[in-house]
Parts: structure tokens; sequence; C-alpha cells
């Protein structure tokens, strides 16, 4: 499934979930300070981060102390900080080129990400700079696939693509307004049709708030409209229990007892604008945690 906010979805066959969020300033994601100080320490050293490593790193992103981490996973605190934490902090210290400590490497990988991300639109902006502008077509929403306006971010890119092919796999798409959510979902999508997969895209912002403030009417909204996509007829009726189950416990039904079983493929559902639900906490509480338990069972099927 691919959204923009948050989402997920539940596979009898798999599926994927990108979800594309509006948050009031940009975030360094876990995975992107992963790859930007493995990117850093290769460059400098021409090895990668060990997974021990990369362990520490993890654990120091998330606030975590030496103790914290040895209980987590079973080392020696004394271990961690000693051969491993104060040795990875001298490679980065080295790659960086300045000092770099747990409580600092946040900052740090934050200004080597941003300045890597520079040269991308920089060395893009150059291998297009031939190009008149005039022949530009204007970006009116999401950009083409075709565009030159798109600026690639191939770490993105391709974990998005690597992870839209997982079976129960989740994506979340988060940044500030105008910075191409839907377009790097698009892009997303079109690689999971390139591997057979079937796909869906449901845009929330056209749906009338009448349907947003009732989660009944919103997830047979959300059947309904994942059931037009893939041509299968309105069986709702015949699924629904309105007597014995509730809206999730059908909702759960119709797409695993109906929709997919009757595709032969992967199924990618794409949610766009998912945020125009967050003021329906009555209708959020209940959608979000089906689509984690959806998320959750899939993983273990």
């Amino acid at each position: 499934m691919i959204a923009q906010a948050f989402d997920e979805f539940y596979p009898s066959h798999p599926v994927m979930s990108v979800v594309s969020g509006v948050d009031s300033e940009s975030e360094l994601a876990w995975i992107q300070a992963k790859e930007s100080a493995d990117q850093v320490v290769f460059k400098n050293t021409g090895k990668h981060l060990s997974d021990i490593e990369t362990t520490v790193l993890q654990g120091s992103w998330e606030g975590k102390t030496y103790d914290q981490i040895a209980n987590r996973y079973g080392y020696s605190a004394e271990y961690l900080n000693k051969d491993i934490g104060n040795k990875l902090w001298n490679k980065l210290s080295e790659a960086l080129g300045e000092r770099v400590t747990k409580k600092s490497f946040k900052q740090a990988l934050k200004r080597a990400w941003k300045k890597c991300q520079g040269r991308s639109l920089s060395t893009n902006g150059e291998q297009q700079a031939s190009e008149p502008l005039t022949k530009l077509p204007f970006p009116s929403g999401w950009v083409a696939l075709d565009s030159p306006l798109y600026v690639e971010r191939d770490s993105i890119e391709s974990l998005g693509y690597d992870t839209v092919i997982m079976p129960g796999s989740l994506i979340r798409i988060k940044a500030p307004k105008l910075m191409g959510k839907t377009s790097l979902m698009m892009r997303i999508l079109a690689h999971a049709q390139s591997q057979d997969c079937q796909t869906v895209y449901l845009d929330l912002s056209s749906v009338d708030r009448a349907i947003l403030t009732d989660l009944d009417k919103f997830l047979r909204w959300l059947c309904l409209k994942v059931g037009r996509q893939l041509k299968l007829d309105n069986q709702l009726n015949d699924y629904w229990d309105t007597e014995i189950l509730g809206s999730n416990d059908n909702c759960t039904v119709y797409f695993e007892e109906y929709l997919l079983a009757e595709i032969d493929c992967p199924l990618v559902l794409a949610l766009d604008e998912v945020d125009r639900v967050f003021p329906y906490p009555e209708v959020i509480e209940d959608f979000l945690g089906m689509l984690r338990s959806w998320h959750e069972k899939a993983k273990i099927s």
C-alpha cells in the first residue's frame, strides 16, 4: 500500500504500504541517518559499518544509553562503549572532518545528509541546464514520471522500490507540503506495476466530510473504491454483517475473503492525503488500529 500521511494494509497476497504526511518541519529519518553514516565511513575507509556498529548507532539515535542497548541485544555495556562506540565515533569523526560523539553525532549526520542532497540537486540542475526553461512543463500536482523537473534521490527511491515488493510491508512518506511526496509515491507505484503487482491509488482529499466522520461509512467507501479500481462487483451487502461484527472486522473480512481472493497477484494500496482523517478521532483511532493489526498480521502470515 502507498499513502500520504499514514496507512497500511493486510494481505492474503503481498501488500505494500506507503504513507506520506505533513510535518511542521523536515526530519532526518533513521534510515537516512544510517545510510549517511555508512556512506561517509565507506568513502573514508573502504568498509561498510558492521552489524554491531549499526546496532549501537541505531540505539544511540533512539536516545538509548549503552546499558539499555546492551540489555536489549545481549551485550555488555562496557563492550559496546569501549570496543564499539568509541571506535565508531572516531570513524565518523575522521570521515566527517569534525569531532563526533554519542551526544553530537545526530547533528553531524544531518549536516552530512543535507550536504549530500545539495550536491545531488546541483548535479541534477547542471544536467538539465541545457534545456530551455520554456520547454519544461510547469508541474501542477504531482510531477509526471518522465518530467525533468523531478529530482531523483537515489537512496530514497531505492528504499521505496525495494520495500514495495516485500510481502506485508509498510512505507511511510513524511515531509512538509510541496516536497514531492505524491510524486515519489507515483514512482513507487510504477515500480510495483513493473514487478507485476496490482496497484490501487486513492486520494482522500476528495472524500466528503460526512463520510470521513463516520467510521462505517468511511470503511465501506474504502472497500467500494478499491473494488471498483480492481474492476470487481460491489459485494458489500453480502459481506457486511452489522449485527455481529464491527466496522473494522467487516472491512478486514471484505478485503481478505473477497477483494484479495479475486486477484492473482500482490496488491499495493496507495492512500494519499490520509491526514484529512486526523481531525476525527472517533474514526482515525479505529482506522489506524485496524491498519496496524493488518500490518502485524501480514508479518507473520
